[in-house]
């Protein structure tokens, strides 16, 4: 299938077939937003609906998960989001200041923090201490040198030897003047460097087109751009320590200190910090890098001990709204975020091409039919959704694909509550050991609950209770028609040997199976029967069907919901007749002749609409008709 480009499919395949929404974070940090382009609205529910322990979280209809690979993938949730930190530095004294041993990034403002001395609730502050930061500037080594001779394009001849010049050094010119000389991005640098009597010659890439060697210019050559995991400064500092978190140019997010080693570099003890995260590039010489203890502030005094463990949970890693999530907690670069649908949701989504949804139709009628040199010039947007709910519920009785079902046990009350958006019954059936469906049929004349039993005196006369009001007792015929055997109606004792008629005794009943004669057509079946109690709004069923799995096929009117009701779109065009109609029908001004040719236009669109949902198939008739010369014996 097409990736989509334009068209009215805006879903991947796996967001359609997987239900999953897949992102790659190519930067670090916090606060990060993914907007979901599924065709369904993401949903949420109450108060803290990222977390699994709270009853909001029942009501969304996706997860979201991280994976560090895009293989294993791990649901972002609080328990899922906890860190740690040791404590170092602790007084005994209550503070609201904590210490901790080594620096952990993902530990952020708005946490709450457990452990030994902290008071429940606590909450982060702050993650550092600004005013104990720790600063110090790159040192670069790097060597100089003044062009001589240029050999060819790539090729040139330094005036002098210098041995420490490598492949891979970057070049820069730092003399007067400017001799042609190009800035480039990567800068150039050194392919090929050789001594030859006395002098150094190197070749470069890119190449120099215009850069001059008349002058005797002067240029740099220092240590290649590339990542390294060593960091050393300008000077020696013995209070930067292992753990300190570094910030500064091409530091990676969760980038600490591993060692610190006073170390003789260039005829000067330098600082050659060991990172536990490979810099982008190496550093500018001379950039300023920083370096942070991890000193928490809380809200609340904590008496921590030293080299006890605390625990940071985000009680919100993330939230959603409008369909855009927002991850409060860190994600580290070169990670992976997904949304997943849930399997409900997933399942309502498949197939959702062949409808349109009811605001949608609102909204195109509003576009299409609606304005000047229109039949309808103007009209209200609440008039418009009045007739298409209108226009919905009227098809949705014998047009709409609306029949809805409930697989339901038969309980030991032999009752069942009618479904909620329950408009009328289609079929209710009960499904044998093989799954097979046998049809239940109404009560009919046979038997019908009362909708109000009321208890009289002898005169026959209802008793009110002291409000006035009729008083109720059970009813006598529920009652009866519940603990009668259904067997007794259809006559169906085949297996009732010692019944003391004998016309119900197996050995005269199977040898005279067809001809009863006299056998009332709507009580001879053994499926059982149901009724409907108005007043409880209940199925009731003959006891044969207790415990028995029903299936409850019933109409619905399409409105029961919310305005997002969804329309096949074989039947769209009938529905935009009906709201034409329906509303000139209403408007003053508008003359008969005109009101009659959008009536027709309706009904014609409504019978084309009924034709197309019937889903008649040729194969399927042919199949039928292959019957029509059977023999019936």
């Amino acid at each position: 299938m097409s990736t989509p480009n334009g068209g009215l499919i805006n879903e991947t395949n796996a967001q359609y077939y997987a239900g999953s929404q897949q992102f790659y974070i190519s930067t670090g940090g916090s606060n990060k937003t993914f907007t979901s382009t599924f065709d369904t609205n993401l949903i949420v529910g109450d108060e803290a609906y990222s977390d699994p322990g709270s009853n909001g979280y029942n009501l969304n209809n996706f997860k979201v998960f991280t994976s560090p690979n895009a293989n294993t993938w791990t649901e972002l949730t609080p328990i899922n989001s906890v860190e740690t930190g040791v404590v170092e530095n602790a007084t005994g004294i209550p503070s609201v200041k904590i210490d901790l041993v080594a620096f952990n990034s993902d530990i952020q403002v708005g946490m709450t923090v457990s452990g030994v001395g902290i008071i429940s609730g606590t909450k982060v502050l702050s993650i550092v201490d600004p005013t104990n930061t720790i600063t110090g500037n790159a040192y670069i080594p790097s060597v100089n040198g003044n062009v001589g001779v240029r050999l060819s394009s790539f090729t040139f001849q330094l005036t002098t030897f210098v041995p420490t010049i490598q492949v891979g050094d970057v070049i820069t010119y730092i003399g007067a003047g400017t001799p042609g000389w190009t800035v480039y991005d990567p800068p150039s640098s050194v392919t090929l460097a050789i001594p030859t009597a006395g002098v150094t010659e190197f070749s470069l890439s890119p190449f120099q087109p215009t850069f001059s060697a008349a002058t005797t210019p002067l240029l740099r050559f220092e240590p290649t751009l590339t990542g390294t995991n060593t960091l050393t400064l300008t000077a020696y500092n013995n209070t930067i320590v292992a753990g300190m978190r570094v910030s500064g140019t091409y530091i990676p997010d969760g980038t600490v200190v591993v060692s610190n080693v006073d170390t003789l570099v260039d005829a000067a003890q330098r600082s050659v910090i060991t990172l536990n995260k490979v810099m982008t590039r190496r550093p500018d010489n001379n950039a300023v890098y920083s370096f942070d203890q991890q000193e928490l502030t809380v809200d609340q005094n904590a008496t921590v001990v030293n080299g006890s463990v605390l625990t940071f949970t985000s009680v919100t890693p993330w939230s959603m709204i409008n369909n855009v999530i927002t991850v409060g907690v860190i994600l580290a670069a070169g990670t992976y975020f997904k949304i997943q649908m849930n399997d409900a949701t997933l399942n309502e989504m498949h197939g959702s091409y062949e409808y349109t949804r009811l605001s949608d139709v609102i909204d195109n009628f509003m576009i299409g039919y609606i304005g000047a040199g229109k039949l309808i010039t103007s009209a209200k947007r609440t008039d418009i959704i009045f007739h298409a709910k209108r226009g919905l519920q009227e098809f949705s009785y014998d047009t709409l694909k609306s029949v809805r079902s409930q697989e339901l046990q038969v309980p030991s009350t032999l009752s069942l509550i009618i479904p909620q958006d329950y408009v009328n019954y289609v079929k209710l059936s009960w499904a044998d050991e093989l799954g097979v469906l046998h049809t239940i049929y109404p009560t009919n004349n046979l038997n019908q609950s009362p909708y109000e039993v009321l208890a009289q005196d002898d005169t026959g006369a209802p008793i009110q209770d002291s409000n006035a009001i009729n008083t109720e007792v059970p009813s006598e015929i529920n009652a009866a028609w519940e603990a009668t055997n259904p067997r007794r109606i259809s006559g169906a004792f085949i297996n009732d040997l010692n019944n003391s008629n004998a016309v119900f005794d197996h050995s005269v009943y199977d040898g005279a199976l067809g001809q009863r004669y006299g056998l009332e057509p709507q009580t001879s079946q053994k499926n059982g029967w149901f009724k409907i109690d108005e007043s409880k709004g209940t199925f009731n069923f003959s006891s044969n069907l207790r415990s028995k799995i029903v299936l409850v096929e019933y109409i619905s009117d399409g409105n029961a919901y919310d305005i997002n009701a969804r329309i096949p779109k074989l039947a769209e065009e009938a529905l935009y007749a009906y709201i034409i109609y329906a509303i000139l029908s209403v408007s003053r001004g508008i003359q008969e002749y005109i009101v009659r040719r959008f009536q027709k236009e309706k009904s014609a669109k409504l019978r084309n609409a009924k034709i197309r949902l019937s889903n008649l198939k040729l194969d399927q008739i042919i199949q039928v008709m292959r019957g029509k010369s059977k023999w019936i014996k």
